[in-house]
């Protein structure tokens, strides 16, 4: 094999052992001084990219409760309609007409005076089931309600309900 560049100029006398030893020197110390300020430059990397894995973190972390949190609302409102369904009575016509707001819209349902009398009185809601329009006892509205409130049409609950009228007119 061939000599390296400082072994052919010391065999041809151009160097001596003292340059190649100080050359040598050089070359280690350049080499630690390149390694030190990329290891400085490897440090701002590492930061840089631990940075990078807490925000990623952060963001899993949000799309996880958020995925939850959808997937409680979804099992909420499944708990809701099953309670409708097990607990509906079906709304027969009737010679009253009565109104209430679902959806930002007034609308109105033909029912029979003694479930118009329940549904003002608060014993009686009013819910959507497979499309079509029923009664659900106040018990089953006020569980239903804990789920989701948008499963009920209409409801009046008699603890809201003031039945005194205002004295200083």
């Amino acid at each position: 094999m061939g000599l390296s560049l400082q072994e052919q100029l010391l065999k041809a006398g151009l160097v001596d052992k003292k340059q190649v030893k100080k050359a040598a020197h050089e070359k280690r110390v350049q080499h630690q001084k390149k390694r030190k300020g990329r290891d400085a430059s490897d440090d701002g990397e590492k930061q840089r990219l631990k940075q990078l894995q807490s925000e990623r973190a952060e963001q899993d972390r949000k799309l996880n409760a958020e995925r939850a949190q959808q997937a409680k609302r979804k099992s909420d409102q499944a708990a809701a309609q099953q309670l409708i369904a097990t607990n509906h009575l079906p709304v027969e016509e009737g010679a009253v007409v009565y109104h209430y707001v679902a959806g930002g819209q007034i609308r109105k349902s033909a029912v029979a005076q003694n479930v118009a009398d329940k549904l003002a009185e608060g014993k009686l809601g009013l819910a959507m089931h497979n499309g079509e329009l029923v009664l659900v006892p106040a018990e089953t509205v006020v569980k239903v309600m804990q789920r989701d409130r948008e499963a009920i049409l209409a409801y009046n609950d008699p603890a809201d309900v003031e039945d005194e009228y205002p004295t200083d007119w």
